[in-house]
């Protein structure tokens, strides 16, 4: 049996700004390393034998304060860095809205619809979900690991879990910062125990 745990990285600067964020970075706060020392503690008591991280400073910051002291290794992939939005990025959703009323629109609405000739389609953020997901599962036939990703790559990867459709991505419960999801992967069967709880933020 395989354990797989999902977390979104901390809150950053660029999230209290309501900017997209994609490849761009902003800073973790110190609400966001606040949470994800909650998580690390959370988690103390398992034993996780590797940790997966987006290879956005984002994510792979809250890796290393999730991991703390202990020697687990932290592994790197560009397959699990957030949509790329293209010149959305850095821009805040007041702005894009303002400017690109249709396509933001689509975005959210419509996203299988979603194209605007500029940074990347969810049809290839699901690729890259579904690659980075079979090759954990290759490297891993057992134990637990941990992934370090962002809200909407987890969605997709979340989706695809489940067989549910593109369309319905934003009908899911949003992803808060540093919640966590419980995949158990067992005789090729995939069961999502829980998913997107911040129950270690409210202690």
């Amino acid at each position: 049996m395989l354990t797989i745990y999902l977390t979104r990285h901390g809150q950053t600067e660029w999230n209290v700004q309501k900017r997209m964020q994609g490849w761009g970075n902003g800073e973790l706060t110190d609400q966001g390393r606040q949470d994800a020392l909650a998580l690390a503690k959370r988690l103390k008591d398992v034993k996780i034998d590797a940790v997966y991280a987006s290879s956005s400073k984002r994510a792979y910051e809250t890796a290393e304060i999730i991991v703390g002291d202990r020697e687990i290794p932290i592994i790197k992939d560009d397959l699990l860095r957030e949509m790329h939005f293209g010149d959305w990025e850095g821009r805040t959703r007041d702005e894009i809205e303002r400017e690109y009323p249709e396509d933001f629109k689509a975005f959210w609405e419509t996203p299988h619809l979603f194209d605007r000739g500029d940074g990347e389609v969810f049809s290839q953020v699901q690729e890259r979900a579904k690659l980075a997901f079979q090759k954990i599962i290759e490297q891993h036939k057992e134990g637990t690991v941990l992934v370090v990703s962002h809200s909407i790559f987890l969605r997709v990867l979340i989706a695809y879990i489940r067989q549910l459709p593109l369309e319905k991505l934003f009908t899911q419960t949003p992803l808060g910062h540093t919640s966590l999801t419980k995949v158990v992967i067992k005789d090729d069967l995939h069961h999502i125990e829980f998913e997107g709880d911040t129950s270690h933020l409210n202690k």
